[in-house]
């Protein structure tokens, strides 16, 4: 292990992929530190990442939690706008905006936000709008930054799409796709992920990647292939879009979860979570769920629940 060289500030380190940063910045001897706003979290790093409140509301204190750092991982953000609990994704793009302003006060050098595949192509929704706007504010601050656009995450124990298709596979004789299932999918390993997102925290060029893995499915060849991991045999059968999306409302009614939005089934649907560029991670999702295809889907991931914030 090397020698400690800096610290390193992770929002959501207790969570998912902020995990695997936190986890893989710590077996390079690096010093880190998680800034969170959520609530009964386990702590997976043994007291070894240092735990700051994450409270937008109190800039001063941000900034305090931020000084000393050299490369701010911003992996903060909502999947979904649902107001009782907090989640919106006009609040998420201000926070952002709070957290860049604070990063330059705090003289961090560099921040590494993540974003999302193909923002620009989707301006009307306002999950993608947000995106583009917290982009355009972290280029336009004057912090050194790189900004990363995964497509779909799978790994690290917490796969809440490949997970949740399996559960469904494993338990329901049919799955429907949106439509003809035509559409690319390009899954990304979570632990490509922190280990891209590092390499670029390391660097000084002002920079914007997508982030995929190195394997492309055409969505319903990607379904059959985790139910042949699995084992089973599922009819599997073209739907419209919209029955798709009450089938899934009606479903998150019983889970007390949504299950999906609108917006994710257009953003599958335009093939948004592929990428024409040259893919940054090396752990291919077929190898990855022929190992895992015997235990995955056995229960529901139900991410509702598991987002629970003080604020």
């Amino acid at each position: 292990m090397s020698t400690r060289q800096g610290l390193h500030v992770v929002t959501g380190a207790f969570g998912y992929t902020g995990r695997w940063i936190a986890h893989q910045l710590l077996e390079k001897g690096e010093k880190v530190r998680t800034l969170t706003n959520a609530i009964g979290r386990d702590d997976p790093f043994d007291g070894e990442v240092e735990v700051h409140p994450l409270d937008f509301e109190d800039k001063a204190a941000l900034v305090e939690s931020l000084r000393g750092a050299d490369v701010l991982y911003n992996t903060y953000w909502v999947r979904y706008n649902h107001h009782s609990k907090n989640f919106d994704h006009a609040i998420a793009t201000k926070n952002c905006k709070i957290m860049f302003e604070a990063a330059i006060e705090a003289k961090v050098r560099r921040v590494v936000h993540f974003s999302v595949a193909h923002p620009d192509q989707a301006p009307g929704w306002s999950y993608f709008r947000g995106k583009v706007e917290s982009e355009k504010n972290l280029r336009e601050c004057g912090i050194s930054y790189a900004i990363i656009r995964p497509t779909v995450l799978y790994g690290g124990g917490r796969n809440i799409l490949v997970n949740n298709i399996a559960w469904m596979l494993r338990y329901t004789p049919v799955f429907g796709v949106f439509g003809w299932g035509n559409y690319p999918i390009q899954p990304i390993h979570v632990r490509d992920v922190a280990r891209i997102s590092i390499e670029l925290g390391a660097s000084h060029e002002n920079i914007t990647r997508d982030a995929t893995g190195p394997e492309t499915f055409r969505y319903k060849d990607f379904v059959t292939l985790i139910a042949c991991s699995m084992g089973v045999r599922r009819l599997i059968v073209p739907i419209p879009p919209l029955i798709g999306w009450l089938a899934g409302w009606t479903m998150g009614k019983f889970l007390k979860d949504t299950v999906i939005t609108r917006a994710e089934i257009r953003g599958l649907m335009r093939g948004l979570v592929a990428s024409e560029e040259e893919p940054l991670g090396t752990i291919k999702f077929s190898e990855w769920i022929s190992e895992k295809g015997t235990e995955i889907g056995r229960h529901y991931h139900n991410d509702l629940k598991e987002r629970r914030y003080s604020r």
